[in-house]
């Protein structure tokens, strides 16, 4: 297992906050979520490589809307 940070900085509600919580602790690849001292990141014990902390990543986050140009 490996420690990576999660930017959380687009879970501003307390909502979009315990969301994030459930989802990442309902996940089978990660053995643990703990603040950190930045309000913006949390540290997450993950069973896995960069790229699949990644692809878990943006899962998580809400999708963000193009310009279509």
């Amino acid at each position: 297992m490996s420690i990576y940070e999660l930017d959380i900085g687009w879970a501003t509600t307390a909502s979009e906050r315990r969301y994030l919580h459930w989802m990442l602790v309902a996940c089978d690849e990660v053995g643990g979520v703990f603040l950190t001292a930045r309000d913006d990141m949390l540290a997450v014990l993950f069973n896995g490589d960069r790229g699949g902390f990644d692809a878990l990543a943006r899962t998580l986050a809400p999708e963000t809307q193009g310009t279509g140009s």
